[in-house]
């Protein structure tokens, strides 16, 4: 693993305000949980009485983000010179922190569309023109308990000598499982069930890419490179898709069911819980219906009214991008210098010797399956 004195020495060449904004910003992302604020506290009590009450949306409660503009006035007050390169790096990250603290705050359509238009995630035409194959029925029964998945990634950290990450319970979730970089924490809901083939999908996803390009960030001179460059989030989830098939262990339909999901939030824009809950559950059935429409609509004061959260185009488009770059002959270890995009200059970064190289995981280090 590259050695975190070698980053120390090369912040010299770094302005002491640029330093010290990524300093605050990432002080800030290790404070607040902000998937806590974003995600219902009540969303299986909520989702009964959607069913039974024929509501036009979820009775949703949320976490309150009381320091919203606290956080703002500290960002703010280490703002960078934008006209240093790292500068403008730092820069830009605090300003997608910015609009998601914003967004948090106001629980409004119009902000989570700035978060939207700031992050690139509103699905274009290309995206929605694909199709793919349902394939085969799935026939793993989701049988697996939380805890058995808990073990597992515990293990396969310390297997990884990431001793230094800790794996806990969280309910406060949409997805089953998250990597909270700036913490070096992966959450894992505990009321939620498991294939048997997640014991090593999830490891292959949310350890070999999200938890190491973390760790090899953490090796470069700025803070901003473990937890996520300004458009990486694509990259990021993409390469975790494409790491999965890599390794055999991508699930029946996947990429059809991201099809599903980038046209449900394209339909969300425009249309509230109900219609968007209803018109896939007649495709879908009501569990992937509920469980797409919680994840675009989580997080909005009204989500009866339009409005998406609509982050969760990354992982269809990312697939696509990255997978084209692979295929073109992208040299995989330029991913692994830390949580960097496909558009980044890493390997200009890498010619000045202001990044070095990061080491790569198991599922990228081994012959593809």
């Amino acid at each position: 693993m590259p050695n975190p004195e070698d980053a120390f020495q090369r912040l010299d060449n770094i302005p002491l305000p640029v330093r010290r904004a990524d300093e605050e910003h990432h002080r800030i992302l290790r404070e607040v949980p902000f998937s806590r604020h974003l995600n219902p506290t009540n969303a299986r009590q909520a989702r009964r009485d959607f069913i039974a009450g024929r509501r036009a949306s979820p009775p949703f409660t949320y976490e309150p983000l009381t320091q919203a503009d606290d956080l703002l006035r500290r960002l703010d007050a280490v703002d960078p010179p934008r006209d240093h390169p790292a500068g403008a790096l730092v820069g830009r990250c605090i300003d997608g922190t910015r609009t998601m603290i914003r967004a948090l705050r106001d629980r409004t359509a119009a902000a989570f569309h700035a978060m939207a238009e700031a992050g690139g995630w509103f699905p274009d035409d290309d995206l929605l023109a694909l199709r793919f194959p349902e394939g085969p029925p799935e026939t793993q029964p989701l049988d697996v308990p939380a805890r058995t998945l808990i073990a597992g990634l515990r293990r396969a950290l310390a297997d990884r000598g990431m001793d230094d990450w800790q794996v806990v319970e969280d309910r406060v979730m949409s997805a089953r499982v998250l990597v909270d970089g700036a913490k070096q924490i992966l959450r894992v809901n505990p009321d939620s069930r498991f294939r048997r083939r997640d014991l090593r999908r999830l490891v292959v996803h949310e350890i070999d890419v999200h938890a190491w390009r973390t760790r090899n960030g953490r090796a470069q001179p700025l803070h901003c490179f473990a937890t996520g460059l300004p458009g990486s989030l694509a990259t990021e989830e993409g390469l975790a898709m494409q790491a999965e098939h890599r390794a055999g262990l991508a699930s029946p339909g996947v990429l059809q069911r991201q099809v599903d999901v980038v046209h449900a939030i394209a339909h969300a824009r425009h249309a509230g819980f109900r219609e968007v809950h209803d018109a896939l559950e007649a495709r879908l059935g009501p569990g992937l219906a509920w469980g797409i429409t919680l994840r675009i609509k989580r997080g909005l004061a009204h989500p009866e009214r339009p409005g998406v959260y609509a982050k969760d185009s990354v992982y269809l488009r990312g697939w696509r991008d990255v997978g084209k770059w692979l295929d073109a002959g992208g040299d995989i270890r330029r991913l692994y210098v830390g949580k960097v995009g496909l558009d980044d200059p890493v390997d200009e970064w890498l010619d000045q010797g202001w990044l070095q190289p990061g080491t790569l995981p198991p599922v990228w280090a081994a012959p593809p399956r």
